[in-house]
């Protein structure tokens, strides 16, 4: 992370947005949210979603459930998806997928789908962190948060919505929201039983938790632990990685 900060140069600047020259191309990221944004493209290089037969694979139907500025949407095409559909609640981070990804949105190979995954509909308080555009989360709120009503949905919904033929792979990283939506993706897991990635570094997404919720949706599945983080004497599996 500390490499492609060091190596990012700002090319361009408009009210809202700064372009940035990386050695993993260049991205549209939220004034303000430059240094959070650019370390997860360093994250990416350590496949921290899952790799070989845990991770994306050539033609597979993504959900990138919190998107962000689309790190890993770009991460999947690399590994050959065939279709991601990018969801982000975010208004400036749907802005700058808009941006990094128009070509691939014009060949129908990214979607954006513009609110949150939840167990049901519902138009929920977004907690917005100024300076982390990452961090933004309809369950966490930090101080100086902005506050803004955003809409949410169920994964099970949307998927009918847009008429996927089946979805292969699901990545989540939302910020204490986990659990609401594998509950509103229920279907989907029952039925097309998709790889997951699931993000449990916040302390609202508990490991063990989320662990038994998976299984009693879909009893089939095999879990391995991604990346973790160490402190206070403790290992934590910030990553949690099922397959069937």
């Amino acid at each position: 992370e500390e490499e492609i900060v060091a190596h990012s140069t700002k090319i361009q600047s408009d009210a809202q947005f700064n372009l940035w020259h990386t050695p993993r191309g260049d991205w549209w990221i939220p004034k303000g949210s430059d240094k959070s944004v650019l370390g997860f493209l360093g994250q990416q290089q350590y496949k921290i979603y899952g790799d070989g037969v845990w991770g994306v694979q050539k033609g597979d139907i993504v959900l990138d459930c919190g998107a962000n500025i689309g790190v890993y949407t770009r991460e999947a095409l690399d590994e050959g998806a065939s279709l991601v559909v990018a969801i982000e609640p975010g208004p400036e981070n749907v802005e700058c997928l808009r941006r990094n990804f128009k070509r691939e949105i014009e060949d129908k190979r990214v979607l954006i789908a513009a609110l949150g995954v939840w167990d049901k509909d519902d138009v929920l308080p977004l907690y917005a962190d100024p300076d982390n555009s990452g961090a933004d989360s309809f369950v966490v709120r930090g101080v100086g948060d902005k506050v803004i009503n955003v809409p949410l949905t169920s994964i099970d919904k949307l998927a009918a919505q847009l008429k996927l033929p089946r979805v292969d792979y699901i990545k989540m990283d939302i910020k204490g929201a986990t659990a609401k939506a594998l509950i509103g993706g229920k279907g989907i897991l029952s039925s097309a039983r998709p790889r997951l990635a699931l993000s449990t570094e916040e302390k609202e997404d508990d490991p063990a938790q989320i662990r038994s919720l998976v299984l009693s949706l879909q009893p089939s599945y095999q879990m391995a632990c991604g990346i973790c983080s160490v402190g206070a004497m403790k290992v934590n599996p910030d990553v949690l990685l099922f397959r069937p």
